[in-house]
């Protein structure tokens, strides 16, 4: 509909419109929420595939939307909006709701937004007994591709741009980025006549007075001195003399996130299958996992493959083998069949399996007995010596005064003694259970159910390390981008310190709930029947 930038700023100028910023220049609708609906839309897409091909049911999922988004969307307005200087008079605050208006926060959108998340799968685990970490993996690190397409948005938009390059070291960039890596030079204000820090694009009469006619007639102020031009403004874009070109901040993030959803997606959770040289499949059962990576079975004909029942069906592919006997066909397998049928789809032993249930179920069903005697004890313990202590005081009033002091007595000693007695229960209470069992879920029978679903030993990535993993990248990769930013478009505007720190408790944050998913939890908290990595 408009063939340059000057017919489309023309239009802009006869509907009388107000450009109050310069990125209306470079598009027809405000991109960002456009490109914050899309990212939105990919990540509920990406995530409903990878759940769908691992059979979990998207009935949770569905509903997770409705509540995680409006949520996410407000945390985003209300923490991109609620530090900025115009939002926070009595008379503005309400337009932090706005989420409409430029000014949204990625960290705020993902705090309150996976808190919700959190609360509402954790909720629904105990129903469906899939694990909530399962959840947290397959939707964090799918944001990545969604915030990835909303950085683009921000890009379109013009927004927030790294250090200063030269025009030269873009000169190779398209158009359409090239012209939206600049910011005004200081020189671009007016100094007495606007409010502190106010662009002069921010003025709809200054547009007008010097725009007309398709011809922008400049007039900048620079100490007083006044330089006039009559340049088009498609013509003034190019000026390289004019604006301040800066690195594209948004693109580099933008890419940064998709190559980190791919290290994720296809290195981190299948590190399993590149890391064990020695205990992987085909060393222990060659003639069961023919495959490339096999040095004695690149294929093996069907009537010597060792196969047996799993969860699943195991894909096998035909190969055409040509030798001294003629032509004839073999079967191999990709190094995703062979791990699905080495450990994530391999029937469990049901023997050793019922045993250690009935052993969990037993042990559940004593501490729980034994926590409703202890409970029991404690109240039965506090009545009686409230009871003691209304006799004491009525033994007391009638008692004469030469004896009060030997009935103190003995009252004291039969307290103390009560006490010991309770004193015992709850050492012997707390010797059978343990903090954690009695208090945190603890399963004493972690390490056990963790040797029978996998007896072989093999290294595998647990659930939950792939949210992990996103924290810690993506915080890293913050960490590096927002060096390359000024100070009043920090996470936290114009805090420097806090703003670091912050950014290291997020890194910190991501190794803490690797080292946790990997190591502690999954021989501590997992549970029979439940869905982890694979199915206990």
């Amino acid at each position: 509909m408009w063939s340059t930038y000057d017919d489309y700023y023309k239009w802009l100028l006869s509907q009388n419109t107000t450009p109050g910023d310069m990125r209306l220049l470079f598009g027809l609708v405000p991109a960002y929420p456009v490109f914050m609906f899309l990212g939105i839309c990919l990540v509920i897409l990406v995530t409903a595939i990878q759940m769908n091909r691992r059979k979990i049911p998207l009935r949770e999922l569905e509903i997770g939307i409705l509540i995680i988004v409006p949520i996410g969307i407000i945390g985003g307005t209300f923490f991109g909006k609620v530090f900025l200087p115009n939002y926070q008079s009595w008379s503005n605050f309400y337009k932090v709701f706005f989420f409409w208006q430029p000014g949204m926060s990625f960290f705020g959108a993902l705090l309150l937004g996976s808190a919700a998340g959190f609360g509402w799968f954790y909720k629904r685990s105990k129903v469906t007994q899939i694990s909530m970490w399962v959840y947290l993996d397959l939707i964090l690190v799918n944001i990545l591709l969604g915030h990835a397409l909303g950085r683009w948005g921000n890009l379109y938009n013009q927004e927030i741009l790294g250090n200063p390059v030269s025009y030269e070291s873009i000169s190779w960039m398209p158009n359409f980025i090239k012209h939206r890596l600049f910011y005004f030079p200081n020189l671009m204000y007016y100094e007495n006549s606007l409010e502190p820090g106010r662009h002069i694009y921010d003025d709809p009469l200054w547009f007008k007075s010097i725009y007309s006619d398709g011809i922008l007639n400049l007039s900048i102020t620079n100490n007083w001195k006044h330089i006039e031009t009559g340049e088009t403004l498609t013509e003034l874009l190019t000026n390289k003399n004019l604006f301040q070109y800066r690195s594209p901040l948004f693109l580099i993030e933008g890419l940064g996130n998709i190559i980190l959803w791919l290290l994720i997606t296809f290195g981190v959770r299948n590190i399993n299958r590149f890391s064990n040289k020695k205990n992987n499949p085909w060393s222990l059962q060659p003639e069961a996992y023919p495959s490339f990576w096999n040095p004695k079975f690149k294929s093996i004909s069907e009537k010597k493959l060792i196969d047996w029942y799993t969860l699943a069906p195991v894909k096998y592919r035909k190969v055409k083998i040509t030798n001294e006997d003629g032509e004839s066909y073999e079967l191999t397998m990709s190094l995703r069949s062979v791990w699905n049928k080495a450990y994530y789809w391999v029937e469990p032993d049901y023997e050793s399996n019922k045993k250690l249930f009935s052993q969990i179920e037993e042990w559940k069903s004593d501490l729980y007995n034994a926590t409703l005697k202890y409970q029991s004890d404690k109240k039965q313990f506090k009545i009686k010596l409230e009871k003691m202590k209304n006799e004491f005081n009525k033994k007391y009033k009638f008692t004469k005064s030469n004896l009060q002091e030997e009935l103190k007595t003995q009252y004291k000693n039969n307290v103390t003694l009560e006490k010991q007695k309770m004193k015992e229960k709850q050492i012997e209470f707390n010797n059978k259970f343990s903090f954690g069992q009695r208090y945190l879920g603890v399963n004493p029978y972690g390490k056990e159910l963790e040797k029978a679903n996998n007896p072989n030993g093999f290294i595998v990535t647990r659930c939950g390390v792939s949210a992990g993993s996103y924290i810690l990248g993506y915080g890293i990769l913050r960490t590096i981008l927002e060096t390359q930013r000024q100070a009043t478009e920090y996470m936290i505007p114009n805090h420097v310190v806090v703003n670091f720190l912050v950014l290291s408790l997020i890194i910190l944050t991501g190794i803490f709930i690797i080292v946790m998913t990997q190591f502690v939890i999954p021989y501590k908290w997992r549970e029979i029947g439940w869905l982890y990595e694979k199915t206990y």
